[in-house]
């Protein structure tokens, strides 16, 4: 059984329930069969029900997004600070059982054709999906600061685990029971978090997008331990947090295999609009959320011509 979900930790009316909408329908445009969850925390809006109703999407609410992560980790009050690290902790309430494949989907992803040639283009490796934007192996302008990619293997090394190359987690193929090591390193993942949150913050570096309640919060409870154990954050994007995390964590797998979508599978950020100047086709775009005005830009002459065109 393929399966399709996201994950929300939503506040009614933002700018993630929209682009909600527009996947789900993009989604179901080309595809009206595939099983699709969403998982809610906090509060869902009528509309966003009524939306997932009429697509057939399974909808699960799991609660308070701090209390869910407070139960799960210590300082999960502070975590919870970032909206993002639910994605895969989420994997525990899906049916598991007979699954063969899995495709989270952040929710600023756009399709333009059936999402079963994703699953069908990606089934040798454990987990599929973009390299991180900026990182080396980008096809795009490298950036250091973005994601230092050797401290980042210094950290591999001093923890003991496998390098994990960068990848987007905003759309993942995940294979070969791969979901269960995830659950069972839930754990790890969190306790991973925390370590890179308390080196960000003791590092006294101000970092992009920063949200201002973060870093009091941490040094307000800081421990010795905590600072013993702290380490060194490889960028100076804090809000890709979850995704060190995630690498790092998979680290732990000593037989963990990557492979790495293509362009043409998922196109991220300004991709999409090269892609269309040149008259090529993705299966669907990753705008990510401050694309998100001129990619709808460059879509909606494109999405009204082929309504003319059926």
């Amino acid at each position: 059984m393929r399966v399709v979900y996201y994950s929300l930790a939503d506040v009614p009316g933002d700018n993630r329930e929209r682009q909600w909408f527009q996947s789900i329908r993009s989604l179901r445009r080309y595809n009206r069969s595939v099983p699709v969850w969403l998982f809610l925390f906090n509060a869902a809006s009528d509309e966003l029900l009524r939306e997932a109703e009429l697509h057939g999407v399974q909808v699960q609410f799991l609660g308070d997004y701090e209390e869910f992560l407070r139960r799960a980790h210590p300082r999960g009050s502070i975590l919870a600070l970032y909206p993002t690290f639910h994605k895969f902790l989420v994997l525990p309430h899906l049916p598991l059982e007979g699954m063969t494949q899995l495709l989270y989907l952040d929710c600023d992803t756009f399709f333009f054709d059936d999402v079963r040639l994703l699953f069908e283009s990606s089934m040798k490796h454990d987990l599929y999906a973009r390299e991180e934007p900026r990182s080396l192996r980008s096809p795009h302008r490298h950036n250091p600061k973005h994601i230092d990619e050797l401290l980042l293997k210094y950290i591999a090394e001093k923890e003991g685990v496998r390098y994990v190359l960068p990848f987007n987690s905003g759309v993942c193929v995940l294979n070969h029971g791969i979901w269960d090591s995830l659950i069972g390193l839930r754990d790890t993942y969190l306790t991973l978090a925390w370590r890179l949150l308390c080196g960000r913050e003791l590092s006294g570096h101000d970092f992009e997008f920063a949200d201002p309640r973060i870093r009091p919060a941490v040094i307000d409870v800081l421990t010795d331990e905590d600072r013993s154990k702290a380490l060194p954050y490889p960028s100076a994007n804090d809000w890709i947090i979850e995704q060190i995390a995630v690498w790092l964590t998979l680290g732990n797998l000593p037989h963990f295999s990557l492979g790495t979508l293509s362009s043409t599978q998922v196109a991220q950020g300004g991709e999409f609009e090269t892609m269309l100047a040149s008259n090529r086709r993705c299966v669907l775009a990753h705008y990510f959320s401050g694309g998100e005005e001129d990619f709808f830009a460059s879509v909606e002459p494109l999405t009204a011509l082929r309504s003319l065109e059926r």
